[in-house]
């Protein structure tokens, strides 16, 4: 029996990888041809395509509609959890934040945004470490901007109800029963207040962006090794122009540099790095 890569014609494989490049910039190569047997499975099913082979073929001969960006997000990576890497946040609680809220006390505004957000737990996570940790900011304009390419994951983050292994990914039983609400299904929903503080948007990072407020912190993390030198600098630029003021805060995942780019500076703590603009 053949295996559904076996069904793959490669040509349509390397046409569907450069139409992914294209239209949402993440740059895969053929070493990555089994995200498509993954991936795409759930639409072959709800589709009625024999196989795989033939949904791809259906694709890379029509010209891109809806069915092209379901299939175009399903490629994205959507992992995510609470307090992914509790670095970054260990970062945020001892030294970003403590620092933000020195800088604005003038204006008491704070503008986050968290891109490639997926469904919702690294904003509700910083809604939680901030009433947590700095009960001041109560009365505070605190706006946290969550974006994603998935409409999907969007709705889903909207709604903030998470499943129990996705609750206890990275809470503790305190943060649970503090800002969720148990529902009859046995999940949970993040309550009212956090809700309030986050604002959902879908975005694709390679096409024009939405009028944006300016940023004091902008977390995006494990995003830009998705895409090719070219893009990624594009990106970056951006970003930059997103910042107001040097003292506001760029944070990347773990193992991604923007060294190329010389007009931020990396700035070490213990256990991560972040990036401010380059003052000259």
């Amino acid at each position: 029996m053949s295996s559904s890569a076996d069904q793959l014609d490669q040509l349509d494989v390397e046409n569907f990888f450069k139409m992914v490049e294209k239209n949402i910039g993440v740059d895969l190569g053929l070493g990555k041809t089994y995200l498509i047997i993954s991936r795409l499975a759930p639409l072959v099913q709800q589709q009625g395509f024999e196989n795989h082979g033939q949904l791809l073929r259906h694709l890379v001969t029509s010209p891109v509609n809806a069915l092209h960006w379901q299939a175009f997000e399903a490629m994205t990576t959507n992992e995510t959890s609470f307090f992914r890497d509790i670095h970054p946040f260990d970062a945020l609680k001892k030294t970003i934040f403590p620092a933000l809220i020195e800088k604005c006390q003038e204006t008491r505004e704070i503008n986050i945004w968290s891109a490639a957000a997926s469904t919702g737990q690294e904003p509700y996570s910083i809604a939680i470490l901030l009433r947590e940790n700095f009960p001041e900011l109560a009365k505070w304009k605190i706006q946290i901007w969550a974006t994603d390419i998935s409409q999907q994951a969007l709705d889903k983050a909207m709604l903030g109800i998470f499943n129990p292994v996705e609750i206890a990914r990275g809470l503790t039983e305190s943060q649970i029963n503090r800002h969720f609400t148990k529902l009859p299904n046995g999940h949970y929903q993040v309550h009212p207040e956090l809700r309030s503080m986050v604002q959902f948007k879908q975005m694709n990072l390679i096409q024009d962006w939405p009028l944006m407020p300016k940023f004091d912190l902008i977390l995006i993390r494990n995003v830009l090794i998705y895409f090719n030198q070219e893009t990624k600098a594009k990106i970056v630029k951006k970003l930059y122009a997103q910042l107001p003021h040097a003292d506001a805060y760029l944070m990347l995942g773990s193992s991604e540099s923007i060294l190329f780019d010389k007009t931020f500076k990396v700035v070490q703590l213990d256990r991560v790095s972040y990036y401010q603009k380059e003052v000259s």
